[in-house]
């Protein structure tokens, strides 16, 4: 008897014990959310991040590859471009950067000014999306494209990712009016009250996902009820595409200022957070072989912030390649690269100023468009260079001198 009954004992008291350590743990883990934030952590204190430079660059090569052709080569070889996930990684980069430099403005001042913060916006955003939209304009009525002016307005105030019929030379501003809307929004939350702004955060974080694969897999669910239904509807329409990603990005940054993430105390392997990155890159395209709906891009999202915030708090290997001068120039560039490139997008479908190369083989007509979206990138970025000092001006400080301290964005 004695030889069945101690073995339960045993187990019941490490089952005990191992549901106390847990209490214990999400006691402290909710401690520290609710905790005001006091001080910089360490990996954060930098006014510059190179890293994040080269992953931003990475993220434009993504996209570039994928628009302009270069799958049909490498197909064969099991590699695929996902332009979707470029576009993730810099929906991921925006919100750990903006939470960042916001949280780091109101430890160093007291306190938020939405004011500058939305003139910053305004001046690294509208001029180059605003002269593209000229440029397209000319270019339509030279070729008669039909782009009609409601489709012109749309991309003027930021609205693309509206369901509403999209047309080829403006689609691609989508992601710019998901992170306008983003920025007129969540923002205003942070200044309020950084406590609730983490706790509705993380609620879209962990909820939307949940709601939106249960809806995938078990639609029968959430149709049988009218108000799972409209709670789906916006889970999907108003959240998914963009805004749980950039949340996501943010959520790490917020773990990092409140001490749940402490990336310098990980001991690491030099390649772990490019191993990271390398899976949260693969995971998300449709042609892996365990590719699930929601689930693989919002695990994707979850590990390009996980290789984020090691890779600005380790010098290992992913630090060091982000860090290089080919990415971190093609990332000081990638505004510029993402707006002007759609003149170009497309394999064989070509535009009509693109023409005259339909008879050239596909690797040529590749080389052709980046040849001109480089000629045209450098004159557009002489045009975004004097917007982008000029935005630097414009760093909030409490005595109002020092501006040049200020962290750049």
């Amino acid at each position: 008897m004695c030889q069945i009954i101690v073995p339960q004992l045993v187990i019941l008291a490490n089952l005990f014990i191992s549901t106390k350590n847990a209490l214990a743990y999400l006691k402290q883990l909710l401690h520290k959310l609710s905790a005001d934030i006091t001080a910089v952590p360490a990996a954060l204190q930098q006014s510059h991040y190179p890293a994040l430079d080269g992953l931003r660059g990475l993220a434009i090569l993504l996209l570039v590859f994928g628009h302009f052709g270069v799958n049909d080569y490498t197909r064969h070889y099991g590699i695929f471009f996902n332009s979707a996930t470029g576009v993730n990684i810099l929906f991921v980069l925006s919100g750990f950067l903006i939470t960042t430099l916001l949280i780091k403005e109101k430890l160093r001042n007291g306190s938020i000014s939405l004011k500058y913060f939305y003139i910053r916006r305004a001046l690294r955003i509208l001029p180059v999306a605003w002269l593209f939209l000229l440029v397209l304009a000319g270019l339509n009525h030279v070729f008669e494209l039909h782009i009609r002016l409601f489709d012109f307005i749309a991309a003027m105030l930021f609205f693309k990712n509206m369901p509403v019929q999209q047309e080829p030379y403006t689609a691609h501003l989508w992601p710019l009016a998901v992170g306008v809307q983003f920025y007129l929004t969540f923002p205003i939350l942070l200044v309020l009250n950084i406590r609730w702004y983490t706790i509705i955060s993380l609620a879209i974080v962990i909820v939307v996902p949940v709601v939106c694969v249960i809806n995938h897999f078990a639609p029968a669910v959430f149709a049988s009820n009218a108000v799972l239904h409209l709670l789906a509807r916006i889970c999907n329409y108003m959240f998914w595409k963009g805004p749980v990603v950039i949340l996501i990005g943010s959520v790490f940054s917020l773990l990092m200022f409140k001490g749940i993430i402490n990336p310098e105390k990980l001991k690491v392997n030099q390649l772990l957070s490019l191993a990271i990155l390398l899976v949260g890159i693969i995971v998300p395209a449709k042609t892996f072989l365990f590719y699930t709906k929601y689930l693989s891009e919002y695990l994707s999202a979850i590990l390009i912030g996980l290789a984020l915030v090691i890779a600005i708090s380790q010098k290992d290997i992913l630090s060091k390649i982000l860090s290089s001068a080919i990415l971190t120039t093609l990332g000081m560039l990638s505004y510029s690269i993402y707006i002007w490139q759609e003149l170009f997008s497309g394999t064989r479908n070509l535009q009509p100023w693109m023409q005259y190369f339909t008879q050239l083989p596909l690797w040529a007509t590749i080389g052709f468009k980046c040849i001109f979206l480089a000629v045209i990138v450098s004159f557009s970025f002489v045009f975004e260079a004097w917007f982008l000092k000029l935005k630097d001006k414009f760093h909030y400080t409490r005595s109002g001198a020092d501006k040049k301290a200020a962290p750049k964005n």
